[in-house]
């Protein structure tokens, strides 16, 4: 799965694009069955804020982090999407 990256108001290097990607494969670890992984990454006054939206079957699941550095809100977001990837796959494993 390749997931899309899209930054606003700020421009960021290869390397952080890698990164970010790196981070959607890991959440693979938590469900498999992902079938999109978007990654909006935006500069405000505050900081920085990063959303994950992840299409799994039958269900768009979105988290939303923020921090005063990109890595910051990144790690933020991914914390919040595992909590609801792992509360997904129970659901499913339920059923």
């Amino acid at each position: 799965m390749e997931p899309r990256i899209s930054v606003r108001h700020e421009k960021v290097s290869e390397g952080t694009k890698e990164h970010i990607a790196e981070i959607c494969s890991k959440l693979e670890k938590y469900y498999d069955g992902i079938l999109d992984c978007e990654v909006i990454a935006d500069k405000n006054k505050q900081g920085f804020t990063a959303e994950f939206i992840v299409k799994v079957p039958q269900q768009t699941l979105a988290a939303k982090g923020e921090g005063d550095n990109l890595y910051k809100a990144v790690a933020e977001a991914e914390s919040k999407m595992e909590v609801q990837l792992k509360k997904y796959h129970d659901k499913q494993v339920a059923h």
